[in-house]
């Protein structure tokens, strides 16, 4: 079973996307743990779209409750072709005055979910995104990382 809800493309939604997702955790028995990563995920996501997105049809957020934790899919309608899968890698190391500005929320969002897919069909101009997080253990990329690659 899941749940889903449109959004306008406006930053000002955010605090609604965050309610939807405490709501729809809720009505789901999802832990509690998992949402703060989930909606870092979102927001992160989301304001992609707004701040680079040209349509102006709302989003869909769509929560179902999986083994073990959440699949979210974001669906955007009036979508040109962006693959967040296929983000170039950022070099953590580097000093962030030597960093290319951008890409690291992307960055990010691939070391805090168990996975993430990407899909776009051409006719209908239409991107989704499928993120599953299943644990609330630390994040793949968290672990054995130094306290000097913190961003």
């Amino acid at each position: 079973m899941s749940e889903s809800a449109s959004f306008a493309r406006r930053i000002d939604v955010l605090a609604e996307i965050f309610a939807f997702t405490t709501a729809a955790f809720a009505r789901r028995g999802v832990s509690a743990a998992l949402l703060a990563d989930v909606d870092f995920v979102l927001e992160e996501l989301f304001t992609n779209i707004v701040k680079y997105g040209r349509g102006e049809a709302p989003v869909t957020i769509e929560i179902a409750a999986i083994s073990e934790g959440v699949e979210v899919t974001l669906t955007e309608p009036e979508a040109e072709r962006f693959d967040v899968t296929k983000a170039p890698p950022v070099d953590t190391t580097l000093p962030a005055v030597q960093r290319r500005p951008g890409g690291l929320g992307l960055h990010l969002i691939a070391r805090l979910v168990d996975s993430v897919q990407y899909a776009y069909s051409e006719g209908e101009r239409c991107s989704r995104i499928v993120f599953r997080k299943t644990s609330a253990a630390p994040s793949p990329g968290a672990a054995g990382r130094s306290e000097d690659e913190r961003c």
